[in-house]
């Protein structure tokens, strides 16, 4: 993949070949980001915890509207996934406060986020660490997009 940027097009193209192997956490992307940082991601992702849904390595030309897939190494994989999983969603939950989502406009709902965002935030965030931790324990590598 390194070697050839392009193929990236190619696995994406064929999405049933990976349909078992990727997660599509839809539009909670922007909302979990801001819960697990504090911070909205306009310029540039902070070398921390946000890294697991918008860091990695670029790769390859503009992907889409947000810019080119990204990946992780396995290591880097292992090394999220051990920070990911001292953060229950439970302690996510405790940050959600809709007036401060709303002063930021994260993504998806803009200015209109509401109590019932919530769950749709915390079950995403569930699914997040699950794959980074089976990714994690097959020494797997990640390829990110958003688009």
């Amino acid at each position: 993949m390194k070697a050839n940027p392009d193929d990236i097009y190619d696995i994406f193209d064929n999405s049933d070949d990976i349909q078992e192997l990727e997660l599509d956490i839809d539009t909670s992307w922007h909302g979990i980001y801001f819960l697990l940082t504090g911070d909205t991601a306009k310029d540039q992702v902070p070398d921390n915890i946000g890294k697991a849904v918008l860091g990695g390595t670029e790769i390859g030309d503009d992907f889409s509207d947000y810019g080119p897939a990204r990946y992780f190494e396995p290591n880097e994989v292992a090394q999220l996934y051990s920070e990911l999983k001292q953060i229950p969603a439970s302690q996510l939950a405790e940050r959600y406060d809709i007036q401060t989502l709303n002063a930021n406009n994260i993504y998806p709902m803009g200015k209109r986020w509401s109590p019932d965002d919530k769950e749709f935030l915390i079950e995403y965030y569930d699914f997040l660490v699950n794959y980074y931790k089976t990714a994690a324990e097959n020494n797997q590598a990640m390829l990110l997009v958003i688009g």
